[in-house]
């Protein structure tokens, strides 16, 4: 099999880089492992929440011009970071997913699942988001949860909206159809309640329940349970309540991240690209500083060839970086990585202090070509989790990095 490009991994980084080749015309191929990390979305992407010292970011760009030198933001440059975040809401919105926010020049906030609000860059526009924490528009909120779901901690996403000067109160619906799912607690996740909700019998009698307790309320929260192969759902307990109705994200496993999945998803293929499931890369053939093909696990016998190859593997969680006691690897290409030699300095004791080993990752140029052994590679790039030189939990930039690095090495090839 010969491609133009190959992208190896199925992550935000990875299907917004192939949407992007893919839609210029180039023959696109991503080599998706398994599951990707977008199951575990919020419904929100991040450009930058947060300041290194800890504070939040009301303005990003202005932030982003004091990040070091080693950020990817730096390393693409300013004007680029402008461009990107600009193309980004355009390709989303393309895929048929519409944002609250839009604008990368301020950012605005979202409700976690734990009730928080966190400054954010785009909200799927069908959940709670607001532009400042004192300019809210509602006077009474109804929160919904669904008798025994226990990852939507309703009481806390109240007790929010009550410090905010909203009145709050609790709603628990009782569905015997869910409940049939508690024998069991493990299989009582979002992705199973929200496959029930497809069926309009139990879709129905949820929003009839709703009805009879909130007619006085502004707004209905309700958990992301809804829109897991579609809009219909949601359409459907929208119309059904009457009322304005926002959302909020369970607990991961999140339908809020598998939709955002399968949009993109049927998005690279409508733009041409080819989506291979179950491909596992586990090795690269390079001849000088090029990469002639990779060979994939349920290939064994095949060289998969291209013109250009993306690495978008992602951190430790998805494999792309894998660490033991001698040191921390690139596991496909053994590209260069960036890490600290004694390993006593991974990490800090205290859990909620900034881990170094975050900032750990693939070594590139400007440009985003990996490095091996000092040298770029000329047609291999790294972009977004895999890329060292930013720690996304203390700065909240993790989807922001995954979709400007993806759209600027797709611009360059």
């Amino acid at each position: 099999m010969k491609f133009d490009v190959i992208v190896i991994g199925g992550g935000m980084s990875a299907i917004m880089c192939g949407i992007a080749l893919a839609a210029s015309g180039k023959r696109v191929a991503l080599m998706v492992k398994g599951q990707s990390k977008l199951n575990f979305s919020s419904g929100s992407i991040d450009l930058l929440g947060y300041e290194e010292q800890g504070n939040e970011v009301e303005y990003p760009l202005d932030v982003i011009e004091s990040l070091s030198s080693s950020h990817p933001y730096s390393k693409m440059g300013m004007a680029n970071v402008v461009h990107n975040a600009a193309m980004a809401p355009v390709i989303l919105e393309g895929a048929g997913l519409s944002f609250y926010g839009r604008s990368s020049e301020r950012n605005h906030y979202r409700m976690t699942p734990m009730g928080l609000l966190r400054p954010t860059w785009l909200t799927l526009d069908d959940y709670v988001a607001i532009d400042s924490q004192k300019a809210l528009i509602w006077n009474k909120v109804v929160v919904v949860s669904i008798h025994s779901f226990l990852d939507f901690p309703a009481d806390f996403i109240a007790s929010s909206f009550n410090r905010l000067g909203v009145e709050c109160e609790v709603c628990d619906i009782k569905l015997g159809t869910v409940d049939k799912l508690t024998s069991n607690p493990t299989v009582m996740r979002s992705t199973a309640v929200a496959k029930l909700m497809q069926n309009d019998g139990v879709l129905n009698d949820f929003a009839r329940k709703i009805r009879s307790k909130v007619d006085d309320a502004d707004m209905v929260v309700l958990p992301a349970v809804f829109g897991l192969d579609g809009d219909d759902t949601i359409q459907k307990i929208t119309k059904q309540i009457k009322l304005p109705v926002r959302f909020v994200s369970t607990l991961p496993p999140s339908v809020a991240g598998t939709r955002l999945l399968s949009k993109l998803r049927k998005r690279f293929v409508q733009n041409g690209g080819m989506y291979l499931l179950g491909s596992m890369v586990k090795s690269g053939k390079m001849s000088g500083d090029r990469v002639l093909s990779v060979q994939a696990k349920n290939f064994p016998d095949q060289d998969i060839e291209a013109d250009h190859f993306v690495l978008a593997t992602g951190s430790f969680m998805n494999g792309g970086l894998v660490s033991n006691s001698s040191g921390i690897r690139e596991p496909i290409f053994g590209l260069d990585v960036d890490y600290l030699e004694n390993r006593e300095e991974w990490s800090r004791e205290n859990l909620f202090d900034a881990q170094p080993y975050m900032e750990f990752g693939v070594k590139t140029d400007n440009e985003f070509h990996a490095i091996k052994d000092g040298r770029p590679i000329e047609n291999l790039y790294a972009i977004g989790s895999i890329l060292s030189g930013h720690n996304s939990l203390k700065l909240a930039d993790d989807t922001g990095v995954a979709m400007l690095t993806a759209l600027q090495v797709a611009r360059q090839i």
